[in-house]
């Protein structure tokens, strides 16, 4: 993982994707969204924290692990084109309002993209009334909100509520780095569904037989 942590900080696409390429032979998604991907950039943010690197240097190793999902992504559509049906579960995906940490969410609406869900990735920093606005609009079977820093709670909680004030009742999955640190349950609505990591995500999908190509990674 350094190595390629070492290569993402120094903005090496090329490099970076030729190694990972390597890595995730014969491997799915998750292994190189989750074990790949969402380790290098811990780890980074831990250096960051520990002012070994730059906000500069978070920065360009971000930028680069966006450009690798994008690269990724366009790999995997062209694999998966032909699940692509009509009647498809939807999927809204984003950060809330401050949050601009958005490459975990970006890697969730991949996942509900590459196993058949037409998907609406909104990015970061959504304002809470245009995430309801567009989920009253678009009326996704899903919505799944990111968080990472914890001083964005407050409007979380708020975007949960409104949120669950919607007449047609979604499912709303909260996840990102702050559930894997923090336990929270308590502080939002008991319908909510939090998921610490993707292979958590995996098995929710699973358990809740809203996608069938997600069977065929075990």
């Amino acid at each position: 993982m350094k190595e390629l942590v070492s290569l993402l900080l120094a903005g090496d696409e090329s490099s970076s994707w030729s190694f990972i390429c390597n890595l995730i032979e014969e491997k799915d998604s998750f292994f190189f969204f989750e074990d790949i991907l969402t380790r290098s950039m811990r780890y980074i943010g831990e250096l960051w924290e520990n002012n070994e690197i730059s906000v500069a240097d978070e920065h360009v190793a971000s930028n680069i692990c966006n450009l690798l999902i994008s690269r990724y992504n366009l790999q995997s559509s062209n694999e998966t084109a032909s699940l692509t049906v009509e009647g498809r579960p939807k999927a809204m995906v984003f950060c809330v309002q401050e949050e601009d940490h958005s490459i975990g969410a970006k890697m969730v609406s991949s996942i509900y993209k590459e196993s058949g869900w037409d998907t609406r990735y909104l990015g970061a920093n959504l304002p809470v009334k245009d995430s309801v606005i567009y989920a009253n609009i678009w009326r996704p079977n899903v919505i799944g909100i990111s968080l990472s820093l914890i001083y964005n709670l407050p409007t979380l909680l708020e975007c949960l509520k409104e949120l669950n004030q919607l007449d047609y009742n979604p499912e709303i999955i909260v996840g990102g780095r702050i559930t894997s640190l923090y336990q929270l349950k308590n502080y939002w609505p008991s319908n909510i569904v939090v998921i610490e990591d993707l292979y958590q995500l995996r098995s929710w999908l699973k358990a809740n037989k809203l996608c069938e190509r997600v069977y065929a990674y075990n």
